[in-house]
C-alpha cells in the first residue's frame, strides 16, 4: 500500500494527459461514425443557371480549397442553412435533452459535483431514444455508414455499462458490485465485438482506396487516432479481465477514480452524439468539409477537455497511470 501511495503521488502531473489525450482523438475520431435521420434534407448542387451566373464555381479559398485537393466535387455544393432543416423529428426531443443534460454536465464538472444514479438513468433514457429514433434511416445508408452507425451504438452500450460500474464503486451505488461487474462483462463483450466489425470494414476500405487512388490522409488520421484510443479501452477491459481485484486496488489508491470514469462516461456519450449530428449535417451540405471538421474539433474537444481537466486535477483520480498498476494476483 505504502508503494502504491509513493507511486501515486510521483505520478501525479500526469494524471491528466493520458485520459484526456483519448477523449480528445476519440471525440474528434467519432465524427466518422453516423447514420442519416429523416428530417435533415439533401445537399442541393448548382444548377446551370447558378453555375453561368457565378462563373460555374467561385474560387476556393481556406478550408474549401482543402476539401477540393481531394474531392473537387465538394466545390459544386450549395451551402445550406439551418433554417432549411425540417426539426418536427422525434429525434429533436432527445437531441434537445442530450444537449440538457450535458450543460448540466459541464457546470457540475466544473463545480466538483459529484454525479448520481439519476443522472445515470436519464442517460440511460435519453441516448438509447435518441439511437433508438434512428434506426429506421439505417436501413437506406451506404454500407460504410451502416458499419459505422452499428459500431457506435455498440460503444454507447459499453460507456453505459462502464458509468453504472463506475457509480457501483461510489457512495450511493445504484446496484451491487456483483451485478455491475457482469453488466460490465456484457457491455465489454460488446465492446469487443463493435472493434472487430468496425475496424475490419474500415481499415479494409482504406487498403482498397489506397489501391485505387483515393486515399484520403485525413480519414486515415482519424482512424488511426480511434484505433489507438480504443486499444486504451482494450487494454483496461484486459486489466479488470485478468486480476478481478485490479480496479479495487486502484479505486484504494485513488478513491475518487470512480468519479472521473463515471464523468468521462457522461461526456463521451454526448460528443458521440454531437459528433455524429455534425457529419449529418455535413453530408446534408449544412456547414460542409473541413470546416465541419474543425468545428467537431472546438465543439467536441476544447470545451469537455478543459471541464474535465479542471475536475481531474482537484479530485483524486488517476488517468493513465493505472495501466501499470497490478491487483493481488501480481503481487
Amino acid at each position: 500500500a505504502e508503494s502504491g501511495k509513493l507511486f501515486a503521488t510521483r505520478c501525479r502531473r500526469g494524471i491528466v494527459m493520458g485520459r484526456n489525450a483519448r477523449r480528445a482523438a476519440l471525440a474528434l475520431a467519432l465524427g466518422l461514425f453516423l447514420t442519416r435521420p429523416a428530417f435533415v434534407p439533401h445537399p442541393r448542387t448548382l444548377n446551370a443557371e447558378s453555375s453561368t451566373k457565378d462563373s460555374k464555381v467561385a474560387v476556393a479559398s481556406g478550408l474549401q480549397q482543402l476539401d477540393a485537393s481531394y474531392n473537387p466535387q465538394w466545390l459544386e455544393v450549395e451551402e445550406q442553412q439551418f433554417g432549411q432543416l425540417d426539426w418536427l423529428h422525434p429525434q429533436t426531443g432527445f437531441a434537445v435533452a442530450a444537449t440538457g443534460l450535458y450543460g448540466f454536465d459541464m457546470f457540475r464538472f466544473l463545480g466538483l459535483v459529484k454525479p448520481t444514479a439519476t443522472e445515470a438513468l436519464i442517460a440511460v433514457f435519453v441516448y438509447l431514444g435518441l439511437y433508438a429514433s434512428r434506426l429506421e434511416e439505417v436501413k437506406n445508408m451506404d454500407k460504410h455508414y451502416q458499419v459505422s452507425f452499428y459500431a457506435s451504438v455498440g460503444w454507447t452500450i459499453y460507456a453505459l455499462a462502464s458509468l453504472f460500474h463506475a457509480l457501483s464503486c461510489g457512495p450511493e451505488p445504484p446496484m451491487s458490485r456483483d451485478m455491475a461487474e457482469s453488466l460490465h462483462t456484457v457491455g465489454a463483450g460488446i465492446f469487443l465485438l463493435s472493434c472487430g466489425y468496425f475496424y475490419s470494414y474500415h481499415w479494409g476500405r482504406i487498403f482498397r482506396h489506397i489501391q485505387e487512388g483515393r486515399f484520403r490522409p485525413y480519414f486515415a488520421f482519424g482512424l488511426a487516432s480511434l484505433t489507438f484510443v480504443h486499444g486504451l479501452t482494450v487494454g483496461h477491459i484486459w486489466k479488470m479481465m485478468d486480476d478481478p481485484q485490479w480496479y479495487d486496488t486502484v479505486q484504494k489508491i485513488y478513491p475518487d477514480q470512480w468519479q472521473w470514469i463515471a464523468d468521462t462516461r457522461f461526456a463521451e456519450l454526448y460528443l458521440t452524439a454531437l459528433a455524429l449530428f455534425l457529419v449529418i449535417l455535413h453530408l446534408r451540405g449544412v456547414l460542409t468539409g473541413t470546416a465541419n471538421a474543425t468545428w467537431v474539433f472546438l465543439g467536441t474537444v476544447i470545451v469537455p477537455t478543459a471541464a474535465l481537466f479542471w475536475e481531474t486535477v482537484q479530485i483524486r483520480a488517476v488517468a493513465w497511470q493505472h495501466y501499470w498498476m497490478y491487483g493481488p494476483k501480481h503481487w
